[in-house]
């Protein structure tokens, strides 16, 4: 994906004076913007729309954030969580990924950056206040983390706040190759730069609009060279034909790329989606193979595939993962699953995990150490 130009810019009248929203008006000159007083004025008419959710990924909103900036990682109920939290600064992605729960979940379908970032800080200055451990914390849950980052200086501003506050590993989570703002950046300790990455085939048919997954790979290396620690979640696994063959060549790619001392963690969640969903596929994906898959609905309501498929698809990718991590590094091969049962958790793993805040343990205690 190119560096993204919206169509139009709205901006609610009262912030305008925010940094933010004269940060990112200045760096779109020639884009017509509308100040609005309200944002239904432009629901309205984009709900209207045959495609709310396509039209609404040309569109930009500047608004403000009212509720709560900082939450916990939404993990179904009956699965175990990671004790993950989530800082709900830009919402939407100009990508479309066939996949993607934000057509459903979210009312508002276009690209939004919420500008007033004082309230961002005071709620993060409280939440470390009253969670002084350390934690795992980042951006990437409902919007991309870099995407926006050449209008926004997002990165830039969240790295500066949290480096060196080592109660907390702040986490940027991306599909994309939008680093210039990070290789501008000093490295920390307790930042993370993560990606995105897929099967090749099951990208190119399935995240429209993203870098090849190479690509991704290319900008996690140069990333790490940087010195910055990064990530990389494989979330969705996704079956389709050659799989096994794509996850392979994938894993072999990253880490004969990244130097695994530099690897946080990495985590598989094979797909799942809530039934609302379904129908957005058939309107805006028809031609996704996801349609022709078969599913059960988990005990949180949410598809998933049938378990020995699942179970096939972890066993797989966490065997070429060992395979090619063997001898590399000084650390354990830092793997964890995301809304898998704790019966699930220790079979495919081998770890003995209890709750949330032994994940938690699992993963930051070996990057303090």
């Amino acid at each position: 994906m190119r560096d993204f130009r919206p169509r139009r810019i709205y901006a609610l009248r009262d912030c305008l004076h925010e940094p933010l929203a004269g940060r990112v008006i200045d760096r779109l000159p020639g884009t017509p913007l509308e100040v609005i007083d309200s944002e239904e004025e432009v629901l309205e008419e984009i709900r209207a729309t045959k495609d709310p959710v396509g039209e609404g990924k040309h569109l930009l909103l500047l608004t403000r954030q009212r509720g709560d900036y900082v939450k916990p990682c939404p993990c179904t109920p009956n699965y175990l969580g990671c004790n993950y939290f989530i800082i709900n600064a830009d919402t939407n992605c100009p990508m479309d990924c066939s996949y993607c729960i934000l057509q459903t979940y979210l009312s508002n379908p276009l690209v939004t950056i919420h500008v007033n970032s004082d309230r961002m800080r005071e709620q993060l200055d409280a939440f470390l206040r009253a969670n002084p451990r350390p934690l795992r914390i980042g951006t990437g849950e409902l919007g991309d983390s870099l995407v926006l980052d050449h209008l926004t200086d997002r990165s830039r501003d969240l790295i500066s706040y949290f480096r060196g506050k080592m109660s907390a590993f702040f986490e940027l989570k991306t599909k994309t190759t939008n680093i210039a703002n990070i290789l501008n950046e000093k490295p920390d300790d307790n930042i993370i730069i993560a990606w995105s990455l897929n099967a090749p085939a099951a990208a190119q048919a399935e995240e429209k609009g993203a870098p090849s997954v190479s690509d991704r790979i290319a900008a996690a290396r140069d990333v790490s060279r940087h010195g910055f620690r990064v990530a990389f979640h494989f979330d969705p696994l996704l079956h389709c034909p050659g799989w096994k063959e794509g996850y392979a060549a994938v894993i072999e790619e990253l880490l004969s790329s990244v130097e695994s001392d530099q690897i946080a963690w990495i985590s598989l969640g094979a797909l799942r989606f809530p039934p609302s969903l379904k129908q957005a596929l058939r309107e805006r994906f028809p031609q996704s193979r996801i349609l022709l898959e078969e599913f059960i609905q988990g005990m949180d309501g949410k598809f998933r595939y049938f378990k020995p498929l699942r179970m096939e698809l972890f066993d797989w990718v966490v065997k070429n993962f060992r395979l090619n991590w063997k001898g590399k590094g000084k650390r354990e091969l830092p793997l964890y699953l995301c809304m898998e049962s704790r019966e699930n958790w220790n079979k495919i793993l081998g770890e003995k995990i209890k709750g949330k805040e032994d994940v938690e343990r699992h993963l930051t205690l070996p990057l303090i150490t």
